[in-house]
């Protein structure tokens, strides 16, 4: 922070210590811009380079279309190939004149631009940005030149063919000179200045002409050689900071002045994403709260602003910065607020500070935050409910009601703050979400009852209850979910509290999320999954494969699999004391197979049995125990059975006991693995954190089904039958090949291909079960395509066609109201 001093009329600018800065003539010395009297000034010194956020936003764009390129080039070999001969043909019919221009004007122009660039930029006194540019331009020659020697080393022909157009390793697939002029031109800005732009499109306009011409290389590697030249120019302007063009404090002063508020103070606060926030005193002893937009902060918030609007269906918040647009939402927001009458900052004057950058000068409200207080009354409490009522009254929404934009100023009145970011003719969804922010912040600040009657009072029942349905984490401002993430209970709590205020009133569910993160990434694995098992299954003959089978262990390969929906059902209502209709629970397993096609393996067989048991009139914490203690049987049982069959594959023929060594090894190093991780302190904790709930739910569910043996035995038998009926599908699926192995090392390689399953984000465990199934099969001594084949079969009539009744039993089961 630098402190100067700035008197008028020539004075010297003295900084804090009283030693002259250098001269400073003030602009109204010749305009008459600022008026007489000293003025100081507070701010923060000013980079003279700024890394601008649309650089790295269009660089990720560059990279994208660079990989688009080489993409449909590689997948569209012929259809490249064609439009490259096209080209080639319409280009070659120019007239001959034409063509002459061209390679005169490209050949000469890949020298004469850079040189007439750099020579208009040294008198522009700008020799830092033209070494940057000279620099982009060598990374890019360098940089193009090292892809096209690897393309034509190691790179294969089909590679070869979509860059450079044929299979010789002499061809180029990059043009550098190309690559190198888009990264100076880019470096140097020469598109945002006359006559220049119209220089540069000439000069690259003809170069790449006369490139096509030329036949040496194909069009997507002009497309690659282009994006990559712009992406290198863009991060080398980025890494090395743009020269910025932010108003100094003096500019914001003059601006002030010439919108009739001269100062005599500016104070710099804060800076921010978008800009800067002042606190300036007038000639009059006014305070204003000036907040300074700046071009070059422009594209800040763009990923952010790009993956809100994937996820949530209707979201009204900013997106990526835009000053002009930043300027005139927070100018109509603020005028309409002075119109309502509501308790928010009047906007006295909007103005330019410079030619890259404006300003917005409000009335400064002295007083405390609501985060800052801790004597909140009931009273600030509902001044706070009936400004949020004036502003939705006149169809307006705040959308940012954290605890930092309340304010009480020092009279005791209470002001909205921050609200740049609402909107006009605000949707009943915006105006939801506004009282639910509010009901959460200032009941993280008080508490939950005193938030729920200040809020009835004010807005009455009908009007508070709108905020049940947004009393959703992802509907709520960025500070507000960082408060509840400390106090996680707060929406269970207000949830509970609105219901209680009216008493069998329908519920309503509105559904901000169009995709969960997790979601989100369960497709693009699931993607990349399904891709993979394509790719694979295109290369296998099914119907040659079913043909070459065994029928009859095809046949009992079927029946198997039809016995694990048995032993499901067992293993699910033996853990529930209640009695179950064993036919709709059967249902209910047979449904969970088309859950699994859309979710993690166990994740969807969850959902089911939960909603089935809920339905089936359990209570939901009695549904979800039941399943919990189902859970964790099978992973019990699951483990056992594992080292049950792991020791008996090792046991002879004999039935000597002879276990595999690499097995006792694997045992002894978990226990030693497990034991040393207990002996963590931290480690026991998080485990008690996690397991601790866990367990005080399926531990009291597991002594009621144990004080009932036959429920118990039940539950047991049905994992023990599930387990089993699968490692019959396999051995037969085996066998159906005439592969032969031991049914104790099938087994073996069932438990942990299942195990790997499992935990494989993907849907149904796809490309994870496949590829640990496979590999287990052929470690085991099988034949490498007996037991791709083999695995095929089973995956076939275990998870593909099970999908087709399971699809009819969930609709079935969803008719009769048994989901």
């Amino acid at each position: 922070m630098s402190i100067t001093r700035v008197r008028h009329l020539g004075d010297r600018v003295w900084n804090d210590a009283g030693v002259a800065a250098g001269q400073w003539t003030p602009p109204e010395a010749a305009s008459g811009d600022l008026a007489a009297g000293p003025i100081i000034i507070e701010d923060r010194k000013a980079p003279r380079r700024v890394r601008r956020p649309l650089d790295l936003a269009r660089f990720v764009l560059a990279l994208s279309i660079t990989a688009a390129s080489v993409l449909v080039a590689w997948f569209a070999t012929s259809t490249a190939a064609g439009l490259d001969s096209d080209l080639s043909e319409g280009v070659s019919r120019l007239p001959s004149f034409v063509v002459l221009a061209l390679n005169v004007v490209g050949g000469i122009g890949v020298l004469g631009l850079p040189i007439a660039i750099s020579v208009a930029m040294v008198v522009r006194r700008r020799v830092r940005q033209l070494l940057d540019s000279l620099i982009a331009l060598l990374l890019a020659v360098v940089v193009l030149t090292a892809i096209s020697v690897a393309i034509s080393t190691w790179g294969s022909s089909q590679l070869l063919v979509a860059l450079a157009g044929s299979t010789s390793t002499s061809s180029a697939s990059t043009t550098p000179i190309l690559g190198g002029l888009i990264a100076f031109v880019t470096v140097a800005r020469s598109m945002g200045r006359r006559p220049w732009n119209v220089l540069t499109v000439v000069v690259l306009g003809s170069l790449i002409i006369v490139t096509l011409l030329s036949g040496g290389i194909a069009l997507a590697g002009v497309g690659v050689s282009v994006s990559l030249g712009w992406a290198i120019g863009l991060m080398t302007r980025y890494v090395a900071g743009t020269p910025t063009t932010r108003p100094t404090g003096i500019e914001v002063a003059a601006a002030l002045d010439r919108g009739g508020f001269p100062v005599t103070m500016l104070q710099g606060t804060e800076s921010t994403s978008r800009g800067r926030r002042y606190v300036a005193t007038t000639r009059t002893g006014a305070l204003l709260q000036v907040t300074v937009l700046d071009r070059d902060l422009e594209g800040a918030g763009l990923a952010n602003a790009i993956w809100t609007s994937l996820r949530l269906r209707d979201d009204s918040t900013a997106g990526a910065f835009d000053m002009r647009r930043s300027l005139d939402q927070a100018a109509l927001l603020a005028y309409a607020a002075e119109v309502a009458g509501a308790p928010q900052p009047r906007l006295l004057l909007a103005s330019e500070a410079g030619p890259d950058s404006v300003l917005l000068a409000y009335e400064h409200i002295g007083g405390t935050r609501f985060s800052d207080l801790t004597d909140l009354t009931d009273e600030d409490l509902a001044q706070a409910w009936r400004a949020v009522r004036t502003l939705h009254e006149h169809q307006m929404s705040h959308r940012a009601l954290s605890a930092a934009h309340l304010l009480r100023d020092d009279e005791g009145r209470v002001w909205l703050i921050g609200g740049e970011n609402g909107r006009i003719a605000a949707s009943d969804v915006a105006e939801r979400i506004d009282i639910a922010e509010l009901l959460t912040t200032l009941a993280l600040l008080t508490d939950v009852n005193r938030a729920v009657d200040t809020g009835r009072t004010v807005l009455g029942i009908a009007g508070l209850a709108k905020a049940l349905p947004a009393l959703q984490p992802v509907a709520l401002s960025t500070p507000t979910r960082r408060a509840i993430r400390k106090n996680k209970s707060i929406l269970i709590g207000l949830r509970d509290a609105l219901a209680e205020i009216r008493p069998g009133a329908e519920s309503e569910s509105i559904k901000f999320e169009r995709v969960r993160p997790r979601t989100l990434v369960m497709i693009i694995v699931g993607t990349i999954a399904g891709y993979v098992l394509l790719s694979q299954l295109a290369q296998v003959d099914l119907i040659g494969l079913l043909r070459t089978a065994d029928w009859r262990w095809m046949v009992a390969a079927v029946v198997f699999s039809l016995i694990t929906y048995i032993g499901s059902a067992w293993s699910l209502s033996g853990f529930v004391p209640e009695r179950l209709p064993l036919h709709r629970v059967v249902m209910a397993q047979v449904a969970g197979d088309f859950a699994t096609l859309v979710s993690p393996p166990t994740l969807g067989a969850i959902a089911i049995n939960v909603r089935f048991l809920q339905k089936a009139g359990l209570h939901p914490a009695l549904a979800a125990a039941s399943v919990g203690v189902a859970q964790v049987m099978a992973f019990v049982f699951h483990i056992l059975l594992l080292l049950g069959f792991g020791i008996a594959a090792g046991t002879q023929a004999d039935l000597t006991f002879d276990p595999p060594r690499a097995l006792v090894v694997a045992v002894i190093a978990t226990a030693i693995l497990i034991l040393g991780l207990l002996a963590i302190p931290a480690v026991r904790r998080l485990i008690a954190k996690r397991v601790g709930p866990l367990l005080k739910e399926v531990v009291p569910r597991l002594i009621t089904v144990a004080q009932r043996p036959m429920k118990l035995l039940e539950g047991i038998g049905g994992i023990l039958l599930l387990n089993l009926a699968y490692i019959g599908v396999l051995f037969a699926c085996v066998a159906a090949f005439g592969g032969s192995l031991n049914i104790a090392v099938v087994a073996v390689v069932y438990l942990a291909g299942a195990t790997i399953g499992q935990a494989a984000p993907t849907p149904g465990g796809l490309g994870a079960v496949e590829a640990a199934l496979a590999a287990g099969l052929t470690a085991a001594g099988l034949d490498a395509g007996i037991a791709v084949s083999a695995v095929l079969l089973y995956r076939l009539v275990t998870f593909w066609i099970p999908t087709v009744p399971g699809y009819w039993a969930f609709n079935w089961l969803t008719r009769k109201g048994a989901l």
